[in-house]
């Protein structure tokens, strides 16, 4: 197993960017006081037959997911399973609110890299805002900061800012050895890009420590959280394929209903999703 980068100097490779203090200090303050006033939701992974989702059947199994998240540009929800190509496309993307400008800023300024080390790039048009940190005042403290080994299935790049404690982010082939191929300390206001047949394809990634630290202060909304960091991870759906709450199908809408319900309490953008649902 490979020595971990200190995360310290950026890294260039076809299909893997790393980015140190590419965000500004300014920024990384814009957008923490932009996290901080979003309520994220711990949603359900519900594990239906694709017969009883077809419906709209609530049987089947549930489980929450390890931490709270928000979705812009477009919501895909655990309960509907997340967008992923070839087969999983349709009705799987709510039309959600439209990034901050200061989200905007930082991804024009990565248009030259995407360029010159990540092949078929597409700005993105959607973004995955996952919360980790510890779940107190409930009885044993639960620490929701790392991630559990994945890969993303939306075509083209993935871009991800961290902005908090820094994690532990591996990169590993399960199938060829259980020791990453690569282990960077991801540091806060970093940028991590990750494209290609390699880095995006073959590859599984995870983080599997975060350090703590008292700085930079992040606060959430929702009770008995402690924020410890946020990772945003940017894609790109086709746009035809992001839809309204109304064009879903019935069965879809009444999964995902409680969750837009809530989301629509701080939302205006959600509480016309639900209108034009009932119109």
């Amino acid at each position: 197993m490979t020595a971990a980068e200190d995360g310290r100097s950026p890294i260039h490779d076809q299909g893997f960017s790393y980015l140190p203090h590419f965000i500004s200090i300014a920024e990384s303050e814009e957008l923490i006081a932009y996290f901080g006033s979003r309520r994220p939701l711990w949603e359900q992974r519900h594990h239906a037959s694709q017969a009883e989702r077809g419906q709209g059947s609530k049987s089947g199994s549930k489980r929450r997911l390890t931490r709270p998240v928000y979705w812009l540009g477009a919501w895909q929800f655990a309960s509907l399973g997340y967008y992923a190509e070839p087969d999983y496309r349709e009705h799987r993307c709510l039309r959600a609110e439209p990034f901050p400008q200061v989200m905007s800023d930082i991804l024009e300024r990565l248009v030259d890299e995407l360029g010159e080390y990540h092949e078929h790039a597409r700005m993105p048009n959607t973004c995955l805002i996952n919360y980790y940190g510890r779940e107190v005042g409930l009885g044993v403290p639960r620490d929701y900061a790392r991630l559990r080994m994945h890969r993303d299935g939306e075509p083209g790049p993935v871009i991800m800012f961290n902005i908090g404690q820094a994690g532990l982010l591996e990169f590993l082939d399960p199938d060829k050895s259980p020791d990453p191929e690569l282990r960077l300390w991801n540091r806060h206001r970093a940028v991590t890009i990750i494209s290609g047949p390699e880095y995006k394809d073959r590859l599984y990634h995870r983080v599997v420590q975060v350090r703590t630290g008292s700085k930079p202060e992040m606060q959430c909304l929702l009770d008995n959280f402690e924020l410890r960091r946020v990772s945003v991870s940017f894609r790109h759906v086709p746009e035809d394929l992001i839809e309204n709450m109304h064009e879903f199908p019935e069965s879809s809408q009444d999964i995902i209903a409680p969750y837009v319900a809530s989301l629509a309490r701080e939302s205006e953008h959600f509480r016309t999703q639900l209108r034009r649902r009932s119109d």
